[in-house]
């Protein structure tokens, strides 16, 4: 029997004024990435920007449980011809790109497969202004690939040991084999600011040293209690708690990005590199 699809709205193709493809990254597990890249997209949605949050964590995807959602189709129903409108997901006003839990095909995908991924996601960000990447814990070839569709990338870390040895193995990737100069830090879940100065100075300093590439803090999350509440809601916590102290640090994040952005002599644009992708090619 067919499976029954939602009616969805098709995805209108709008022009931008300034396109985004960030990606978050981290190396180890449960630091915070997927957090941020649902209320991070959610913050972009809220300021009026055209939103796609696609699921990086391919074979054991969970996203759609950050926003309470169930989805029947997914990105493997894409890679198979599927329309994109029927795959995506509206809810709390950004667009998903859900991948799909438990499957190895997708998290052991051969080259050739990956890059048709890429060009996949890449021709459907197209009609966003704005799309997060929420990638996978370790540095397999998946995420650096994906890592290598963003002109922002997020490196989230927290003050535990563990999570700063990762970081400092996503940076070593990223610049000595994805060729990154700079990548943004967001120290997350910590208990006061001379904390979050402590993650980036140490991580700062090595990767100077030793790595060659910048590394720029972000507004700090701060440790909240609401964080975990709103995930088991499955309600985006900028959409259910938009005061509380992590709600607040995820728009300052966003608007420091933009600052930054503004600030810059534009290099190779996102809209420019997503249309290199979506055309098969890599961005210059």
């Amino acid at each position: 029997m067919p499976i029954s699809r939602p009616s969805m709205p098709a995805v209108v193709p709008i022009r931008t004024s300034r396109q985004r493809v960030i990606a978050i990254s981290g190396g180890k597990g449960g630091v915070g990435k997927s957090t941020i890249s649902v209320n991070l997209a959610c913050t972009y949605a809220g300021m009026g920007s055209r939103t796609l949050v696609f699921d990086g964590d391919l074979g054991m995807a969970d996203l759609n449980l950050l926003f309470g959602v169930a989805p029947e189709l997914t990105l493997l129903d894409l890679l198979t011809g599927g329309p994109a409108e029927d795959v995506l997901i509206e809810t709390h006003g950004i667009h998903l790109l859900p991948a799909l839990n438990g499957s190895y095909a997708l998290a052991n995908m051969e080259e050739h497969v990956r890059k048709r991924l890429v060009r996949a996601v890449a021709q459907v960000a197209m009609d966003f202004e704005t799309l997060v990447v929420d990638t996978a814990a370790g540095i397999h070839q998946n995420n650096m690939a994906l890592t290598a569709m963003a002109n922002e990338v997020l490196v989230v870390a927290t003050p535990e040991p563990l999570s700063l040895a990762d970081a400092y193995a996503c940076l070593k990737v990223l610049a000595k084999e994805m060729g990154k100069t700079r990548v943004f830090l967001v120290p997350n879940n910590v208990r006061s600011q001379d904390e979050a100065r402590a993650v980036a100075a140490q991580l700062d300093k090595l990767a100077r040293r030793f790595l060659g590439i910048e590394v720029v803090p972000l507004p700090h999350i701060p440790h909240d209690p609401a964080v975990p509440m709103a995930a088991a809601e499955g309600v985006p916590l900028v959409v259910s708690r938009p005061d509380s102290p992590a709600s607040r640090a995820m728009k300052r994040i966003a608007r420091e990005l933009d600052a930054i952005a503004m600030r810059e002599e534009p290099g190779t644009s996102a809209r420019d590199r997503l249309r290199a992708l979506a055309a098969g090619g890599m961005p210059a």
